[in-house]
């Protein structure tokens, strides 16, 4: 079943979703669906025990509690 949802797209990828669309004979919903169920096999393909990104996650620690808020403040004192 499909549901109905709104995306704002910027005019030049609208355009080259609508050119894709018509080079493959289809919509643009068409096109998205297939892009995103491409996007989330890959991620879900991908193995995050292995990544060493992942890894650090949890890894530091600080006194300063809002860290994941106020980031640009402690990089760039802004």
């Amino acid at each position: 079943m499909l549901k109905r949802t709104q995306i704002y797209f910027p005019e030049d990828m609208l355009f080259a979703l609508k050119k894709r669309a018509y080079e493959e004979k289809t919509n643009v919903s068409n096109v998205i669906r297939k892009a995103i169920s491409y996007f989330l096999l890959k991620e879900k393909k991908r193995d995050w025990v292995k990544d060493s990104l992942w890894n650090m996650v949890g890894a530091g620690s600080s006194k300063d509690k809002d860290l994941s808020i106020s980031h640009d403040k402690y990089l760039y004192g802004k």
